[in-house]
């Protein structure tokens, strides 16, 4: 399936419904240390998301990354309370190797995915990172405002950093319909 096609069918996926509420007794908004320990004891498992089949797992080390991004806003914190079914529900979008600067990375290469969500009772779009090397680490997320479609378009106009890996993910579509 080219990207192109991946992006279709992203397109025409429904929307995750998630209670904006859901992360009430399980952490405080704003409060690191509160993030920080239910991502370490309630998130730290083995996910299987439903379109690839693949075994995802929450570890150490995704946790200290996706609690780089708290500060970020109170939607993307509102979000972490439901990785579960964030990853159960993904669409592959993308699979690509580390940034050539990067000396000694992380990963071998990465997968991207998109989930479409409600939030709130307001559309955001989910971008996921996969991490491979001995098994399937979810290494890191960003939430976009609006629905794929919105958040794709800004990412094509955009210098905002929060969207370059999805920015540089769709030049590949560009260069596809050109025959690149």
């Amino acid at each position: 399936m080219t990207l192109e096609e991946r992006i279709d069918r992203i397109f025409s996926t429904g929307e995750l419904e998630l209670a904006g509420e859901a992360y009430k007794e399980k952490y405080e908004l704003g409060d690191g240390k509160s993030i920080k320990k239910f991502i370490r004891e309630k998130l730290r498992k083995v996910y299987t998301n439903l379109a690839t089949g693949d075994k995802i797992s929450v570890s150490k080390q995704s946790a200290q990354e996706l609690l780089r991004h708290i500060k970020d806003d109170e939607t993307y914190q509102k979000s972490l309370a439901h990785i579960p079914e964030i990853i159960e529900r993904m669409q592959f979008l993308e699979e690509m190797p580390p940034d050539k600067d990067v000396q000694n990375p992380k990963f071998s290469n990465y997968s991207y995915y998109i989930t479409p969500v409600n939030i709130d009772g307001k559309p955001h779009t989910i971008l996921s990172t996969v991490g491979h090397v001995d098994q399937e680490i979810y290494y890191d997320q960003n939430v976009f405002k609006g629905t794929p479609e919105q958040a794709f378009t800004k990412a094509k106009t955009t210098d905002n950093a929060k969207y370059s890996r999805l920015k540089e993910i769709l030049k590949d579509v560009d260069n596809e319909k050109r025959g690149d």
